[in-house]
């Protein structure tokens, strides 16, 4: 591993549930040398990256915060989806959330999100929080487009999760209800993330033909009529449809 793997590994560390570090508490979990970990932390602390909060304590710095806002702005797919993520949420019933979701580090992350109502659902996607791979319409649709590689990698790393999350007991049955899934064109769960919301997702796909990303609707399940999913899967797909040809014009540009 070179030096700025490293150096990225250990900017890696800090999170949510993790949010401050020490230089020894850094090299220990990493397992490499104090004094290495010391001259990495410098860097990425005179990078802004991170910064010295409090007696040798380091949190994230301003320099994260100033590439959100870059990215933001000029996020390719974020770019590309405004129109339909304002389709869709115009479109929805009443407290929707719309989710443009794409995959990281095998899980997926929302980059955008819109909301409807007074009153809008409450959901566990957050912009820039990584999600599990296995569970609800946006990791299924993202999930059943990944590599034959990678969809055996999957297996073998996470067997139980899998299991658990009903995609099956074995290779061949994981496969099965991948291509079910991947030839359907969308993903309809319930409950699977958050109790009491149905998820719809569509996939979106990169100027180079992967599917990298997708397109959500999230709406209560309490309110939403088993007859009109339908509707709602059509119009999920006809925005995701609209993603793709506005990134491919993106390219072609």
């Amino acid at each position: 591993m070179g030096t700025v793997d490293k150096a990225l590994g250990l900017l890696g560390l800090f999170s949510i549930e993790e949010p401050q570090w020490t230089v020894e508490a850094a090299a220990s979990r990493t397992g490499i040398p104090t004094s290495t970990a010391y001259r990495y932390f410098r860097s990425l602390n005179e990078a802004g990256l991170i910064t010295d909060f409090s007696a040798g304590r380091y949190v994230i710095g301003p320099a994260v915060i100033h590439l959100d806002r870059v990215a933001r702005g000029t996020d390719p797919l974020v770019l590309a989806a405004q129109d339909a993520m304002d389709n869709l949420i115009n479109r929805g019933p009443d407290r929707s959330v719309v989710i443009l979701a794409r995959i990281f580090d095998r899980r997926v992350m929302c980059v955008d999100q819109r909301r409807k109502g007074y009153h809008p659902l409450t959901i566990s996607y957050e912009r820039g929080r990584p999600m599990p791979l296995y569970r609800g319409s946006v990791s299924k649709i993202i999930l059943a487009h990944l590599s034959p590689r990678l969809i055996v990698r999957c297996f073998h790393d996470d067997r139980i999760d899998i299991e658990e999350a009903g995609l099956g007991s074995d290779l061949k049955s994981f496969r099965r209800n991948l291509r079910l899934i991947r030839r359907a064109g969308y993903s309809v769960t319930h409950g699977e993330v958050d109790k009491g919301v149905i998820g719809i997702a569509a996939p979106i796909l990169s100027p180079n033909g992967d599917v990298f990303a997708c397109l959500s609707l999230v709406v209560a399940e309490e309110t939403t009529p088993e007859g009109s999913i339908e509707k709602l899967v059509a119009l999920v797909r006809k925005e995701a449809l609209a993603v793709t040809a506005s990134l491919g014009l993106m390219s072609d540009n």
